[in-house]
């Protein structure tokens, strides 16, 4: 194992470690409800997470498995992230039903108009949180491209 290696595994550690605790911020803090393909992501983080974790451990004797699995979590993020992006863009039609059905009936424009807005946002399709003019998306975008980009650098001489 390289020098470079040891920091790289806990940078990707404490990388993917502040994205999940930010994503957990902005859902409890700023009261963002998030959509199913942001919950899709959330479940891929989270395992990233724990797949990470093991690898920072010595005695792991999967090592070279272990970063398979980190490089293909990585990818299905970046996918998912970049299909979120476009959905939310118009460039993709939404293949996940994000609507939610709480089979509410109103009687009168009054409890229609109170349910309309009790309802909070769910749809893939609106972004409602946005930092430099990038939505969550396009952030998680941006972060899983990267860290992917710089696996394949580090990871490429065990697993090549």
């Amino acid at each position: 194992m390289s020098f470079t290696l040891k920091y790289y595994d806990k940078f990707l550690f404490f990388a993917v470690f502040a994205s999940v605790i930010f994503s957990y911020f902005t859902q409890y803090f700023f009261d963002l409800t998030p959509c199913r393909i942001c919950l899709y992501q959330r479940y891929l983080w989270n395992t990233l997470l724990l797949v990470c974790f093991f690898n920072l451990k010595k005695t792991f004797k999967y090592k070279n498995l272990n970063i398979i699995i980190i490089l293909l979590i990585l990818f299905s993020i970046t996918v998912l992230s970049f299909y979120h992006s476009g959905v939310e863009m118009n460039l993709f039609g939404n293949i996940f039903s994000c609507a939610t059905n709480n089979n509410t009936e109103a009687s009168t424009i009054e409890e229609l108009d109170q349910i309309i807005r009790n309802t909070k946002n769910n749809d893939c399709a609106f972004a409602k949180f946005y930092i430099f003019h990038l939505t969550l998306a396009n952030l998680s975008f941006l972060l899983s491209i990267f860290l992917f980009g710089f696996s394949l650098k580090f990871y490429k001489r065990n697993i090549f």
